[in-house]
Parts: C-alpha cells; structure tokens; sequence
C-alpha cells in the first residue's frame, strides 16, 4: 500500500511538472513571436523622429499569401484614398522607376497576387476576396496631374491615376466615417470606455468629441453605456485612437 501511494505521489509531480512546463514553453514561445515581428519591422521599417511607437499586435491587420499588412499610428498626408481595385495596378517609386504590383486574377480563390514587401505598413489593406480593402494615406489628388501619391511603408509611392477608380477622403471625413476605439494613451479614460465603440461628432485640433454607440450599430461592438465626451485623439501626427469599420 505505502508503495503505491508512493508511485502516485511520483506520477502526480511529473504530470504536474510537465503541464507547467508546457505551459511555460507556449507562452514563452508566443512572446518570442510577437518579439520576433516587432523585431522584423523595426529592423525592416525603422522609427524615424517624430513617429509613433510600434505595437506589432496591436497595428496588424491581416495576412495574405506570405505577406503581413499592419496600419500605423503615424497620419501622412491629406487623408485617405480607398481604391477599388479591378484589373492589375503597378506602383512605382517617386521617380517612376517600379516598387510593386498588384495583380488581379478573378478565376482564382485569391483574387489578388500581390508583388510587395513581406511587410507592409498602410492604412488598410484587407485582400481578401471578402473584403478588398486597399486604403492609403495620401496627398491630394490634384497634387500631381497623372499620379496619386500614397504611402506604403513609410514613403511617398505613385500610382497613375487614369488606370484606377479611387475615393479621396480628406482627414476629418475620413476619421467621422470610421468607428473609434479609445486607447490607454487617451488622457482620463477609464478602463470601461476602452470597451465602448465611439462615433466621431466634432473635431477641434488635438481633441474631438465622441458618442458611444449601441450594440445593434456593428456586431463586432460587445459593449456599451452611453458616453458622450471630448477626448484628446492625437499628439501632433500621431493618433492616440483607433479607427475601425463594420465590414
């Protein structure tokens, strides 16, 4: 009798000092990922002065054939294109000479081929067939006769203009179309309102007021209490808020 109770006692230690060791080896193999692509992007995409922090959890987007999209913090440009992408589009440096392409295949489950960067920093991009969001910051239109100007990693890209169908929203159109989710970085918040999904109604500068919308607005919205305030959405070019769309 004590032999087996022994043997039990054996068994229960092991078993218990395996489970935390697998425990210890998912999360530590989890945090060496999230560490690993922040790594590749600041060593890819180095900060600049000026910019925003990186937080590759929290900024990607999505991934699609081998390529991960991320947006940013950073706000380039005079607001945003969205392009509706429905033949092959070629994107070329500032001096015309080629950057990347992307190409359409509407037989094939993946619709697009995209000839970019492993990693891609824009506003949005959401490739798949579902969705095919392709939305940049960007200048003006008017900017440049033959070419719109985006930016994609950082850096100022042309696309000609007479190729593609594209909506210019300048940035407060922009920002009052999207749903806005609080951050910790937003001054006298509390830890309930970062649940809460906002709309935009009035923007002054650095501070913009919002309203909490109701669930029944976007199934993606979990929570809510009505709130209406004004907050500090960005620090000069950098946004303290998050934009998201019920797509």
């Amino acid at each position: 009798m004590k032999i087996f109770h022994i043997t039990l006692i054996i068994c229960f230690t092991i078993l218990v000092s395996c489970e935390k060791q697998n425990k210890g080896t998912v999360i530590s193999g989890l945090s060496d990922q999230l560490e690993d692509t922040t790594t590749v992007i600041k060593k890819e995409l180095p900060i600049q002065d000026n910019e925003c922090s990186i937080d590759s959890l929290a900024m990607q987007t999505t991934e699609y054939n081998k390529i991960t999209f991320y947006t940013e913090d950073n706000l380039r440009g005079s607001g945003v294109i969205n392009l509706s992408i429905n033949k092959s589009t070629e994107i070329f440096n500032m001096d015309k000479t080629p950057y990347g392409k992307i190409l359409v295949n509407n037989e094939d489950e993946n619709v697009f081929d995209i000839k970019l960067p492993k990693v891609i920093i824009a506003r949005e991009i959401i490739p798949d067939s579902e969705h095919r969001v392709f939305s940049f910051d960007a200048e003006e239109p008017n900017s440049d006769k033959n070419f719109l100007i985006i930016y994609i990693n950082k850096q100022k890209k042309l696309i000609e203009k007479k190729n593609n169908n594209f909506v210019f929203n300048p940035w407060e159109k922009y920002i009052k179309s999207a749903f806005i989710q609080l951050t910790p970085e937003v001054p006298n918040t509390s830890k309930q309102e970062l649940l809460y999904w906002y709309k935009v109604l009035e923007i002054k500068g650095d501070s913009m007021q919002v309203k909490s919308i109701p669930k029944t607005d976007c199934d993606y919205i979990e929570e809510y209490k009505n709130v209406t305030k004004w907050i500090k959405w960005k620090q000069n070019s950098c946004k303290l808020i998050n934009f998201n769309f019920c797509y």
